[in-house]
């Protein structure tokens, strides 16, 4: 099959979007498992991404078996991250089946000193099958682990990003239980007091909406070594720059929409040739000083930044990882 007819996962996305609006969504649901089912996605990760969605459709719609169904085949599509295999995990200790689901759990363990995303996916997996107490212990244990290594002053920022993540996850997690808080509470308040000082503000990330992004490529296509291809490829592009970010220690990052009328206007106002890179360049740094951010990332269960309607979580989260 030539590769142009296969599937990416925003032709997922897109398949599912109008299931939201259906009291019956299982005609959507049957063509995303077809997809698959008939090798017409691009990759492992689109397929898991469309039996993820599978899962989460037919779960919304009251069907719980068919729901754990799909998620087992997204947590068995080879190189599946440990998302899937979290949802699988979850719906099997829904289904009755704790030991199992809890198997599942602990083998994912380990990702929480590994991840910084895994708090996230692991955190409220548990919490969601009613395992909230279990998820603040194991992230408890993983703070303190990561504690250690970030204090033997190796700049780890990989560790340091991921201690904050676990720290911020179970925090949360502990106020919904409403636990006292403790020594791990105050760590994550004086993290999170560093990060929020003017001067340890972070980066901002210009980036360009779908529609704002077919007219800058239509009117100049080579601006696509910059952008990116497409709105795919510049949604990965986005998503990986601002992970790089991350991993490297920067722990307040925004994302601001940059829009032709905006730069047209910039470049008239400057005197410019709005075809220059520079000026692009320009653009980004001015609208980056006078537009407030949108934070990233999104809550993984959130809209994801990129306007689709879909959770960021099974949205543009896993193409960083790509």
């Amino acid at each position: 099959m030539p590769s142009e007819t296969l599937l990416t996962i925003d032709d997922i996305d897109a398949m599912a979007y109008p299931a939201q609006a259906l009291d019956d969504p299982s005609p959507v649901v049957a063509e995303l498992v077809a997809a698959v089912e008939q090798g017409r996605v691009a990759d492992d990760e689109t397929a898991a991404h469309a039996y993820l969605l599978s899962a989460e459709i037919t779960e919304r719609a009251g069907d719980l078996a068919g729901a754990l169904a799909y998620a087992e085949k997204a947590a068995t599509v080879p190189g599946e991250d440990g998302l899937s295999r979290a949802c699988y995990a979850e719906l099997l200790v829904k289904s009755g089946r704790e030991e199992e689901g809890r198997a599942v759990f602990e083998a994912l363990r380990p990702e929480l000193l590994e991840d910084p995303h895994a708090c996230s996916y692991v955190g409220e997996a548990l919490e969601a099958c009613g395992l909230a107490t279990v998820a603040q212990e194991w992230l408890a244990e993983a703070a303190r682990t990561l504690a250690e290594r970030t204090a033997k002053g190796d700049d780890d920022f990989t560790a340091v990003d991921t201690l904050f993540a676990v720290l911020t996850e179970r925090h949360r997690i502990r106020e919904d239980l409403e636990l006292p808080h403790d020594d791990l509470d105050g760590l994550y308040h004086e993290m999170e007091a560093v990060a929020d000082a003017p001067e340890l503000q972070g980066q901002a990330l210009l980036y360009w909406p779908e529609a704002e992004l077919a007219q800058v490529l239509q009117r100049w296509p080579e601006r696509a070594d910059i952008y990116g291809l497409d709105w795919l490829d510049h949604r990965t592009n986005v998503e990986r720059t601002l992970a790089g970010w991350s991993s490297s220690g920067v722990i307040h990052i925004a994302l601001i929409p940059g829009s032709m009328a905006g730069l047209l206007a910039f470049a008239t106002a400057e005197e410019l040739d709005p075809a220059d890179p520079e000026t692009h360049a320009d653009y980004a740094e001015q609208v980056g000083e006078t537009t407030d951010g949108v934070e990233w990332p999104p809550q993984r269960n959130a809209p994801c930044w990129c306007a689709s309607g879909v959770k960021y979580k099974k949205c543009c989260l896993p193409r960083s990882r790509a």
